[in-house]
Formats: C-alpha cells, sequence, structure tokens
C-alpha cells in the first residue's frame, strides 16, 4: 500500500527539501527508507520533534509504502532514543488536532516505538487504546498495542499478537515489534514456540536481522536445545554493525546464559543419575534386608508349627496309651474275684494315671523350654 500524496496537503520549504526529494528520487526502492534516515538523523539529535512531520510530509510526496514509512519512523525512533530526545507527548499530539491521518500515524509510530524501546508497557497500553480507536486495524499499531498488553501480562494482549500478524498490511516491523513482545510474555507456557514460528516466518520473508537470531537464541535456550541457541546468538552477534556496543552487551550476555545453561544442565543430569543409583542401591539394600527377615520369620513360624504338630502327636500317643491302660485295668478289676484282687486293680489305675499325668507334664514343659 502506498502513501496517499493527499494526505499531507501543507507545503514544505523547497529549499530543505529540494536535496531530500533529489536523493529519493534517484534512490531504488528499497533504499528509500534509508535515505529517509540519513537525511532526518541530525535533528533527532536537537529538542524539536519537527522532523516527525518533515518525514511524513516527504513520504506522501513521494508515495512511499507504508513498510517503508514504518521502517523509516522505527529507526528515526531508535536514534532518537540513543540521542537523549524527548518523548512525544501532549502538546505534539494537540498540534495536529483533526491534521493529515499520515502526520498522526507517523507520530503514532514514533511515539509507540519510543515506548516499546524504554520498555513502558503501561503507558504503552495506555496509548494504544486511542491509537487504535484511531487508525483501527492498522499492523503496525496492533503490534505496538500486542508488546504493551504482553509485556503488562493482560490477557487482551495475546489476541492483540494474532490480529497484528494476520493483519493484511503486517510487515517485518510489525513481526519484529510482535517478536520483541513475545520476548517479555514469560506467562505463556507456549511462548518459546511461538517465538521460533513467527521468527520462521521472519526469515521466510528475507528479514535476516540480527535480532532475530537473538530472539530465536532466547527461544532455543529456553527449550533446552543450548547447541542451535549458542549458533544463533553467535550468528547474531556476527551480523551486528560496529558501534552497537549496548545492542552487543545485551547479546554477549545471552550468549553468556546459554553457556551457563548447558552447564547447569549438565550438572543436573549427573546428580540425577548419581542420585538415581545410589536410590537403586538403597533400594535393593532395603529389599535384601527385608527378604532376609521375612525369610527367618518363616523359618520361626515352621519351626513353631512343626514342634506344635510334634507336641500334638505325643501328647495324643499318651492319651491313647492312657486309654489303653484304662481299658485293661478296668477288665483286670472285673475279672478279680475278691476285695483285694480289685483294691490292687484300682491301686495299679491310680499309680497308670499318674504316671501319665506326669509323662503328660514332662513332655509339655520339655517342648515349651
Amino acid at each position: 500500500m502506498s502513501v496517499d500524496p493527499a494526505a499531507v496537503p501543507r507545503q514544505r520549504d523547497p529549499q530543505g527539501d529540494v536535496a531530500l526529494d533529489r536523493r529519493l528520487t534517484d534512490a531504488e526502492p528499497g533504499r528509500r527508507a534509508a535515505v529517509l534516515v540519513e537525511h532526518f538523523a541530525p535533528q533527532v539529535a536537537t529538542a524539536s520533534l519537527g522532523w516527525i512531520g518533515e518525514l511524513s510530509a516527504a513520504a506522501a510526496r513521494h508515495g512511499l509504502t507504508m513498510p517503508e514509512v514504518r521502517t523509516a519512523a522505527t529507526d528515526l525512533a531508535w536514534r532518537a532514543r540513543e540521542q537523549g530526545q524527548r518523548f512525544p507527548g501532549g502538546a505534539d499530539w494537540e498540534a495536529l488536532p483533526g491534521g493529515a491521518t499520515l502526520d498522526r500515524l507517523v507520530l503514532a509510530y514514533v511515539h509507540g516505538q519510543r515506548l516499546r524501546f524504554d520498555f513502558k508497557f503501561e503507558s504503552l497500553q495506555s496509548q494504544s487504546h486511542r491509537w487504535l480507536a484511531e487508525f483501527g486495524g492498522d499492523a503496525l499499531i496492533l503490534g505496538l498495542a500486542a508488546f504493551g498488553a504482553l509485556g503488562s501480562h493482560s490477557g487482551r494482549g495475546l489476541d492483540l499478537y494474532r490480529q497484528a500478524i494476520a493483519s493484511p498490511d503486517a510487515d517485518s516491523k510489525t513481526r519484529h515489534v510482535c517478536l520483541h513482545a513475545l520476548w517479555f510474555a514469560d506467562h505463556l507456557p507456549d511462548q518459546a514456540d511461538r517465538m521460533l514460528e513467527l521468527s520462521n516466518e521472519l526469515m521466510a520473508t528475507g528479514a535476516l536481522d540480527a535480532n532475530v537470531f537473538f530472539r530465536r537464541a532466547f527461544a532455543l535456550r529456553k527449550l533446552g536445545r543450548f547447541e542451535q541457541a549458542l549458533d544463533e546468538v553467535d550468528r547474531a552477534i556476527a551480523m551486528l554493525d560496529p558501534g552497537n556496543n549496548a545492542v552487543h552487551q545485551d547479546y554477549v550476555r545471552e550468549r553468556e546464559l546459554i553457556v551457563v545453561s548447558s552447564q547447569l544442565h549438565r550438572y543436573a543430569q549427573e546428580l540425577t543419575r548419581e542420585v538415581g543409583a545410589t536410590a537403586v542401591e538403597q533400594a535393593e539394600q532395603r529389599i535384601k534386608e527385608a527378604s532376609a527377615a521375612l525369610a527367618e520369620k518363616v523359618e520361626t513360624a515352621q519351626r513353631v508349627v512343626a514342634e506344635g504338630t510334634l507336641k500334638v502327636v505325643e501328647i495324643l500317643g499318651l492319651f491313647v496309651t492312657l486309654a489303653g491302660f484304662v481299658v485293661g485295668s478296668g477288665a483286670v478289676v472285673v475279672k478279680a474275684g475278691t476285695f483285694g484282687e480289685r483294691a490292687a486293680a484300682m491301686g495299679l489305675v491310680l499309680v497308670g494315671c499318674l504316671l501319665f499325668f506326669g509323662l503328660l507334664r514332662f513332655v509339655t514343659n520339655f517342648r515349651r523350654r
């Protein structure tokens, strides 16, 4: 989609625009955003935000596409941050009441990117409510709103993210913002998988940016794929232009995290194996001890049962002997003819019973001992 030149009706100073117009006219389409950034770079070091209106005017005059406008606005917002230029504020918005849509949209791009670069999640979420009402389904505005919401762990974050990447005018800058938003969405259980999926989409479009590989390294580290993560972050470091010291430090810190995480992971695995081996050894020892104790108890039980059975047999034998003795003695008593014979027979029965009870007591006491 191209910018409608009629969207910015006001005229610019011809002396200030002529050099830029010449460069934009001669530049290839893929270089026009870079020309705008080079032209306005000196102005972002000043206190004035007039370059934002001039940027939208130049984009309208030369019919730049929205991806080109977003690229120029984002890159200039980053430079403004590095130079310490102030944030756009209420006065800047009040200066454009009822102004051209492109002017206000470019201001929203710059304002939103400045808030994003400084991780002002709450402020960005608050501003994005007004921008969404004004600019509707603009992909980058949706992406910035998703960044604020996901960074704040808002429930609307994931829905805004889906809308942004599914928007018909979603471009590489929109996807970069969404990828950055996922980087802060550590409350999502599938955060790493979503980051890899979106980074694959960016790479498929040819957006081989160092930040893409940096974010991929982060996602791979979270998934425990440390070797791949190390390859990705090394690739990001190699692609980084000289002079980006702050960004370089971020990349190096991520590399250190990958190395440390890998070492901790290996240590945890070794510790788990050692603990597992110790646990198995202890379990085997306890099983042996339990088996020995059980065998001893079984043996004792068997011995007690055997002794009990033997005792029963012995006592039964004594009772059988007693029965035979009593029967025999009774027959002798019956056949005795005189009183003396009967008395002798009864005495014999009495002596036999006493001997039986004596033997019975002896047997039971002996077995008990």
